[in-house]
């Protein structure tokens, strides 16, 4: 597949070497600083350019830039008619700045996800790869059997399953959806939600999933 993917910071330049690795064409994009960008591109034997061009003819986007940066990324890919009918896979969390530590939004009764979501309307939007941190995704990529570790996700478009799936298994994971972007669904993989930082596997995720779906986040996930 082609990946376009939007911001090459932790958790973007990890998945781009996990999806290179697995042989898929990555195109990288969004950074402050170029001579990084074009270096890492490079390393992956992928390419860099501008998110506008990155984007075009691609069969995945991954939005993976802080989350005061979504408008600016979403503005610098061409805007959301651009991104009509694409796959877009949001990795961000609702984090912002205070005090110099980091604190988690409240965004009411809407998920990110779907909060992110409604900026790109024609989109068909994922929420995957943001419950891990970039480290331990990079280590547990690739294990085997019991061990190996579950990537949640979460979209409202069916269509759009196969190959996320597809994705999330060549990466090195066990995908395992959560449910649609609402927040009684998809929240239990965000920031507070019952699912988020912690490892998970195969059978205990699907229980555990069953079970949280339907209910609001509990808010003990780690912050």
């Amino acid at each position: 597949m082609r990946i376009a993917i939007i911001g090459a910071g932790n958790i973007g330049g990890n998945a781009a070497r996990l999806f290179a690795v697995a042989g898929h064409q990555v195109a990288i994009s969004f950074s402050r600083d170029p001579a990084a960008l074009n270096a890492l591109a490079a390393d992956l034997g992928g390419t860099a350019d501008t998110p506008e061009r990155v984007t075009r003819g691609a069969d995945i986007v991954v939005l993976s830039v802080p989350w005061g940066l979504v408008d600016e990324a979403l503005a610098a890919a061409g805007g959301p008619a651009a991104l009509d009918g694409s796959i877009v896979i949001d990795t961000t969390n609702q984090f912002e700045r205070r005090d110099g530590a980091l604190a988690v939004l409240d965004l009411g009764e809407s998920s990110a996800s779907r909060y992110n979501g409604r900026k790109v309307p024609g989109a068909r939007w994922v929420k995957a790869f943001n419950t891990l941190t970039a480290g331990f995704q990079a280590n547990a990529a690739g294990r085997t059997g019991p061990d190996r570790v579950v990537m949640f996700y979460g979209t409202d478009d069916e269509s759009a399953v196969p190959t996320v799936e597809q994705l999330i298994n060549d990466a090195g994971f066990d995908p395992v959806r959560t449910g649609t972007l609402v927040r009684t669904e998809v929240g239990h993989q965000e920031p507070k939600g019952d699912l988020y930082g912690e490892e998970f596997h195969h059978d205990q995720a699907l229980s555990l999933v069953a079970s949280l779906r339907g209910s609001p986040p509990s808010g003990r996930g780690r912050p």
